[in-house]
C-alpha cells in the first residue's frame, strides 16, 4: 500500500497535546453490508477521564486486516493506491467514542470484480462466514486489534 501525502512534510504535523496514555484507546471494528459488498469503518473508544486526539491521513487506509475461517488464514488482495493524502486530527471525548471511516470495501473472490483504481479489498476465497482483524496504525500511538465477524 502507497500513501501519497501532497504537502506533507517534517513540522507540517498538527501541534496539540500529547497523544492519549497507552491503553486508554480500544478500537471496534464495523461491518455495513453493500450488496455483493462489505464497508468498512473503525469506531475509536477513549476509555480516559480526559479528551483524546489520533492523528492519520485522509482518506483512512493506515490500517492491516487479516481474515480467517474456519482456522486457517485466508489472503486479502489490496490494490495498489496512488493518491494525495491530507493529515487531519480526530477528537475523542473522554469517556466518549468517534467513528474513523475508511473508504475500503471488501468482496469474495468469486462476487462481481473489483473495478480498476477502487478501494475494494479481495477476500481470497469464496463466500463464507470470515473473522476479521484490523490492526490500526497511528504514528506514536498502539492500539489492540479490533475484530468481527463476517457471516455470509
Amino acid at each position: 500500500m502507497l500513501v501519497v501525502c501532497a504537502g506533507c512534510g517534517q513540522g507540517q504535523r498538527p501541534q496539540g497535546p500529547a497523544g492519549p496514555a497507552p491503553g486508554t484507546l480500544g478500537c471496534e471494528l464495523e461491518l455495513r453490508d453493500t450488496g455483493s459488498r462489505v464497508g468498512l469503518s473503525f469506531v475509536l473508544v477513549n476509555r480516559a477521564a480526559s479528551a483524546a486526539s489520533v492523528h492519520y491521513f485522509h482518506p483512512f487506509l493506515q490500517f492491516d486486516l487479516t481474515a480467517s475461517a474456519a482456522g486457517r488464514t485466508l489472503t486479502v488482495v489490496q490494490p495498489e493506491v496512488d493518491r494525495p493524502a491530507q493529515l487531519r486530527e480526530l477528537a475523542i471525548a473522554a469517556g466518549g467514542s468517534a467513528e474513523l471511516a475508511t473508504p475500503v470495501s471488501l468482496r469474495f473472490a468469486s462476487d462481481a470484480p473489483a473495478g480498476a483504481a477502487s478501494m475494494v479489498w479481495t477476500i481470497d476465497s469464496p463466500p463464507t462466514s470470515v473473522d476479521l482483524t484490523a490492526t490500526l496504525r497511528f504514528e506514536g500511538e498502539a492500539l489492540p486489534p479490533c475484530g468481527a465477524r463476517l457471516a455470509r
